[in-house]
Formats: C-alpha cells, sequence, structure tokens
C-alpha cells in the first residue's frame, strides 16, 4: 500500500511536470510565431520605405530635368538664335526677349528648389 501511494505521487508529479512542460513549449511557440510576425512586419515597412524613398527620387528628379528643359528654352535657346539670327529674335523686341529669358531662369530655379525640397523632406523622415 505504501508503494501505490509512492507510484500515486511519482505519477501525479510528473503530470504536473509534463503539463508545466506542454505550458512552456506552447509558450515558445507562440513567442517564435510572434517574432516570425514582427520580422514580416519589418521587412514590409522596410520594402514600403525603400518604395517611397526611390518615388521621392524620382519625383524629385523629373522637376529638375524640367529646369534643365527650362534654362535650355530661356538662356540656350535664345543664345543659338542670336548665333544664327534666326527668326526668334525678329519677332521679339529686346524688353520682351530678356522677360521671356529671366521667366525661364526662374521657372527653372523653382523647379529645381522644388526637387531639391522633395528630397530634403523624404530624406529627413
Amino acid at each position: 500500500m505504501a508503494e501505490s501511494m509512492f507510484d500515486k505521487d511519482v505519477e501525479e508529479l510528473l503530470a504536473r511536470h509534463a503539463a508545466e512542460q506542454k505550458a512552456e513549449d506552447d509558450e515558445i511557440e507562440d513567442l517564435a510565431a510572434e517574432e516570425a510576425a514582427i520580422e514580416k512586419e519589418a521587412v514590409r515597412l522596410k520594402k514600403d520605405r525603400e518604395r517611397e524613398r526611390e518615388l521621392a527620387k524620382f519625383t524629385a528628379n523629373a522637376f529638375d530635368r524640367m529646369s534643365t528643359s527650362a534654362v535650355t528654352l530661356g538662356l540656350i535657346g535664345p543664345g543659338v538664335g542670336f548665333l544664327y539670327h534666326t527668326s526668334l529674335l525678329a519677332t521679339l523686341k529686346d524688353g520682351e526677349l530678356v522677360v521671356a529669358t529671366l521667366s525661364c531662369l526662374g521657372a527653372a530655379f523653382v523647379l529645381h528648389c522644388v526637387g531639391r525640397a522633395i528630397l530634403n523632406e523624404e530624406f529627413q523622415r
């Protein structure tokens, strides 16, 4: 009878230990699943951030290309026209040509500044 009491205590102790071990294993599995979900979310956020930066660079480059076009239109075009005596200079008065050139250069400067502002804003986040 003493042995059966001992056996019962040992079985009860083993059963409690097994239940505790299963609870610990379940907790470890839950933590591993949570860690995997966090890592997956971190990868997604990193990709989103890279996409946002690339879009900002693309937009800033587009504005800078527009500014280069405005410089070409306002400064280089009239300069070439002056060198080759094209009809552009014949149709515009000196004051009009100066205003058109300065307007194009001003637009180029503004477009370039907008592109820089887009980059600065994105990379300061």
